[in-house]
C-alpha cells in the first residue's frame, strides 16, 4: 500500500473521505482554450456560450493507482476511487459552482453540470461570466465546447432478417459468440452502459434484462443530455446499438454478442444526433456512479482543442482504474480528403487502450477506451472505416506517442476491428422488429458484447487483461500484428473466452464487506463481510485460508489459519463473518486480507478491503478475535448463514444525503438500543436512539438541517454489546 498515504493523519482522511490533495496534479497552460478565444472575441454580451471549464487540480492516475494498490475486488477498487474521486472534485468545485450560480441569478448562466471524473463543469456563460472567471486559480482551461451532429452517417439499406425462429445474426456467429454461450457464458452479471440516443426499453428482445434503477430511475437508465430519468430512443441509433450488445432473439432474431449481459440506458445525446465532448463526460461519470461494468459509445467529433483531448484522456484513464471497459467507434471518415491521419480517428478515439500492445513501439501510457473499426461479411475492411495514426505530442501533461509528420509511429489506431457492415439488430419504433445499418457504431457495441462475456467468464478481470486477451486472441487481418487499418485485427470472441478461462485462478478469492469502508472508533469494532472461495480444482486439495491485517505502519499482524479441503468446481461460502478489532489497536488505516493456498508460502489467491480505526481506546472489543469462518473440511460447501434475528445496522438511505437519512436497524429481541451520530473529530452531534427498543426492525432518521457538509460515523450499539458504524455523508 501506498506509505504516502499511512501517513495522513487520520482526521485528515476521515475529513476527505479518503480522498489526498496529493492524488492530483496541477498544471497551468493558458485559462482560454483555443477554440474559445476567437469566439469570444466576437460574441455578443448576452450570447450564452457553451464552455467546459477543466478545473484545479487535474487527476493523477499513477498516484490514484498507487492508492489502490493491493485492492484486488473490482467493486472495491470502484467504490475507493469513486469516493476520493468524487470528493476531490467537490472541495475543488465548491467556491466556483456558487459563483455560477450566483451568475444564473442574474441571467448570465445556465445549465450548469458539475463532472467529478475529470474534474470539470459544464455550462451556458455570458461572455462577462467567463471573463470572470479568468484570474480564478483553480481554473485550469476554459473552452468552448457547442453541441455538434457527432451521429456520423450510416448505410440502412436491405430488408431485415428478423422474425424467423431461431435465427441468429451473420455478426453474431462471425466473432464465435454462440460457441462462448456453450461453455455457459452469456454475459450474466455484467452491466453495459448504452452511451448513445437513448433505449426503446420496450422492445422484447431487451426488456427482461435491464438495469433496475429503482425508484429513482424507473426507466433503466438516465438521460444525461436532458437531465431528466427517462432515456427513451427516438432517433434509432441507441435501440440498434444496445441490440448488438445484448438481444435475446425473443422476436425472431439473435442479435446480440452476450444476450444475458445487462442494459443500462445511458442518453447522451439529443434526438437528432447532437452533443459535446461533456455529455461523454457526464455519461461515463453517471455509468461509473451507478455500477457499470462497461461502457459503448458510437459517436464521433473532429477538429477538437487540446483542452477537449485533455478532458477525454482524464475521463477515461479515472473510468479505467475504477474498473470500466469502454468501447469507441473509429469513425467513418475512411477515404476522407477532409479528414485525414492523423485525425482521422474521431475523438474521444484518441484516447490510448488499457493495455499497451507490443506492436505499438512508439512510446506512451496507458488509456481506458479500446477502439474498434468495421468488418464485412467477408472480413475486409470497411470502406468507411478511420484509419489511423494519431498522436499525443502537442498535449499536455502526456506529450507522448510522437507521430512528427509520419516520421514517428503515434499511436496505433484502431485497437480491434469487429463486423458493422450491414448489421441487423432491433428496431426503435417496433418492439418486434428489426432494422439493418452500417458503420464503425455497428462494431463498436460488437466488440463491447465480446467484452461482455470475457467479463462474465471471470469479473475480476482488470481493464488491461481484458483488453489484452481481446487484441491477443483476433483474427490477424492485413499487415502482420497490430496496424492503423485493422487494428491488432478482428475479434474472436471464443478464442478470448478460452484465454479468460484460462486465466481463472485454481482458486479465487472474493471478500464483500457490509460497508465501504469500515470506520472504527476509539474503543474498537467489529467488521462484518461475506467471503467466497471458488474452486477451479479438477481433484480434491488440502490447503489451508488464513487471515492477516496490514497495519498503518505496514507491517503484517497474523490473525487466523484455517485448514480446508478445495473441492472440484465447488464453492466455500461463508456469511456474516465477523473479525473484532481491539480498541488498543492503533489508529490509521488498514488492509484487512484473505489467502488461499498452503500456508504460510504459496498464495494462490487473496482479497482485501480498507478499514479505519481512531485513535486509542479501552479494550471493549477485546482481541483480534473472529467468528464465521466455517470451513469444513472434505465438505463439498461450507456455509455460515446469517443469523435472521441478528442485531445488525442497514446502509442509510439516501447516501449522500440532503438534509435527512434514514437508517434501519434489525434487533434479535428486546433491549437497550443506543445510536449516536459523531463527526470526523469524534464529537457525538446527534443521539437517535437511547432507550429500550421491541425486538425487529426499526427506521430512524438522521436530521442534519443545522449541521454543515461532511462525513458523519453512525454508531448503533445494542445492550452496551457489540458496537456497528457506518458513514454518511452529508452534501448541501
Amino acid at each position: 500500500m501506498n506509505s504516502r498515504i499511512f501517513r495522513l493523519p487520520l482526521a485528515v482522511m476521515l475529513l476527505a473521505a479518503f480522498l489526498l490533495p496529493s492524488a492530483f496534479a496541477s498544471s497551468a497552460p493558458s485559462v482560454y482554450g483555443d477554440a474559445l478565444v476567437p469566439v469570444l472575441a466576437s460574441a455578443d454580451d448576452a450570447e450564452l456560450l457553451e464552455v467546459v471549464i477543466l478545473m484545479n487540480p487535474r487527476p493523477d492516475t499513477q498516484e490514484l493507482q498507487l492508492y489502490l494498490e493491493g485492492v484486488r475486488s473490482i467493486e472495491q477498487r470502484r467504490a475507493l476511487l469513486w469516493d476520493e474521486v468524487s470528493r476531490t472534485a467537490e472541495i475543488a468545485q465548491d467556491d466556483i459552482l456558487g459563483a455560477l450560480y450566483a451568475d444564473e441569478q442574474l441571467g448570465q448562466a445556465e445549465s450548469i453540470r458539475s463532472i467529478a471524473i475529470n474534474n470539470s463543469i459544464s455550462a451556458k456563460l455570458t461572455p462577462t461570466a467567463i471573463r470572470r472567471l479568468a484570474d480564478r486559480h483553480d481554473v485550469n482551461v476554459i473552452e468552448y465546447s457547442p453541441d455538434v451532429q457527432c451521429l456520423e452517417p450510416v448505410e440502412t439499406s436491405g430488408t431485415p432478417g428478423g422474425n424467423q425462429t431461431d435465427e441468429i445474426a451473420w455478426h453474431v456467429n462471425q466473432v464465435g459468440a454462440p460457441d462462448v454461450w456453450d461453455m455457459g457464458y452469456t454475459g450474466e452479471g455484467i452491466i453495459v452502459a448504452i452511451m448513445d440516443t437513448g433505449v426503446n426499453y420496450n422492445h422484447v428482445d431487451l426488456a427482461d434484462h435491464l438495469w433496475d434503477g429503482g425508484a429513482e430511475f424507473p426507466n433503466h437508465g438516465y438521460d444525461v443530455y436532458s437531465n431528466d430519468n427517462d432515456p427513451m430512443d427516438y432517433h434509432g441509433h441507441g435501440t440498434h446499438v444496445a441490440g448488438i450488445v445484448a438481444s435475446d432473439g425473443t422476436a425472431g432474431t439473435q442479435a446480440g454478442i452476450a444476450p444475458d449481459a445487462t442494459i443500462m440506458c445511458v442518453k447522451i445525446m439529443s434526438d437528432g444526433g447532437g452533443a459535446d465532448l461533456s455529455d461523454v463526460w457526464a455519461g461515463v461519470n453517471w455509468a461509473v456512479e451507478h455500477g457499470a461494468h462497461h461502457t459503448t459509445i458510437s459517436a464521433g467529433w473532429y477538429n477538437i482543442s487540446n483542452a477537449l483531448h485533455q478532458g477525454n484522456r482524464d475521463t477515461y484513464e479515472v473510468a479505467r482504474l475504477a474498473g470500466l471497459t469502454n468501447t469507441k467507434s473509429a469513425g467513418n471518415s475512411g477515404g476522407s480528403s477532409f479528414n485525414t491521419p492523423p485525425e482521422q480517428v474521431s475523438a474521444p478515439g484518441w484516447v490510448p487502450s488499457p493495455w499497451h500492445n507490443p506492436d505499438q513501439t512508439e512510446p506512451g501510457g496507458q488509456g481506458g477506451l479500446t477502439v474498434v473499426g468495421s468488418t464485412n461479411s467477408s472480413d475486409n475492411i470497411s470502406s468507411y472505416s478511420s484509419h489511423g495514426p494519431v498522436t499525443w505530442e502537442n498535449i499536455d501533461p502526456w506529450f507522448d506517442y510522437v507521430y512528427n509528420n509520419g516520421q514517428n509511429q503515434g499511436l496505433i489506431k484502431p485497437d480491434v476491428s469487429a463486423p458493422g457492415e450491414d448489421i441487423n439488430s432491433c428496431s426503435y419504433s417496433n418492439i418486434n422488429g428489426y432494422t439493418i445499418k452500417s458503420g464503425t457504431s455497428m462494431a463498436s457495441p460488437c466488440a463491447g458484447g465480446s467484452i461482455a462475456l470475457i467479463r462474465s467468464i471471470n469479473p475480476n478481470l482488470t481493464p488491461e487483461e481484458v483488453d489484452e486477451i481481446l487484441q491477443t486472441t483476433t483474427v490477424d487481418l492485413g499487415a502482420t500484428g497490430k496496424d492503423n487499418v485493422f487494428g491488432a485485427g478482428r475479434v474472436d470472441v471464443y478464442e478470448a473466452a478460452l484465454l479468460a478461462e484460462a486465466s481463472m485462478s485454481d482458486v479465487v478469492v472474493n471478500l464483500d464487506p457490509l460497508y465501504e469502508p469500515y470506520v472504527v472508533l476509539q474503543n474498537g469494532g467489529t467488521l462484518i463481510f461475506d467471503a467466497e472461495i471458488r474452486n477451479n480444482y479438477t481433484t480434491a486439495t488440502p490447503g489451508q485460508v488464513w487471515t492477516e491485517a496490514i497495519l498503518p505502519n505496514g507491517n503484517t499482524y497474523p490473525l487466523d489459519v484455517y485448514n480446508v479441503t478445495f473441492q472440484p468446481g465447488v464453492d466455500i461460502v461463508v456469511t456474516g463473518v465477523q473479525q473484532n478489532v481491539p480498541g488498543f489497536a492503533p489508529e490509521g488505516e488498514y488492509l484487512y486480507v484473505a489467502k488461499a493456498g498452503q500456508y504460510p508460502g504459496t498464495v494462490i489467491d487473496q482479497d482485501s478491503f480498507v478499514f479505519l480505526k481512531f485513535s486509542l481506546g479501552a479494550d471493549s472489543e477485546g482481541d483480534w478475535n473472529s467468528t464465521g469462518w466455517d470451513l469444513k473440511q472434505n465438505a463439498e460447501i461450507a456455509t455460515a448463514e446469517t443469523m435472521p434475528g441478528k442485531f445488525a445496522l442497514g446502509a442509510a438511505y439516501p447516501n449522500p444525503f440532503n438534509p435527512t437519512t434514514t437508517l434501519n436497524v434489525t434487533l434479535p429481541d428486546a433491549g437497550d438500543l443506543r445510536m449516536q451520530v459523531f463527526n470526523t473529530l469524534g464529537q457525538e452531534v446527534a443521539t437517535l436512539a437511547n432507550g429500550r427498543y421491541a425486538g425487529g426492525q426499526h427506521s430512524l432518521t438522521f436530521d442534519a438541517s443545522n449541521l454543515t457538509s461532511g462525513v458523519y460515523l453512525v454508531r448503533a450499539q445494542f445492550n452496551g454489546g457489540q458496537a456497528l458504524v457506518q458513514k454518511v455523508m452529508l452534501m448541501k
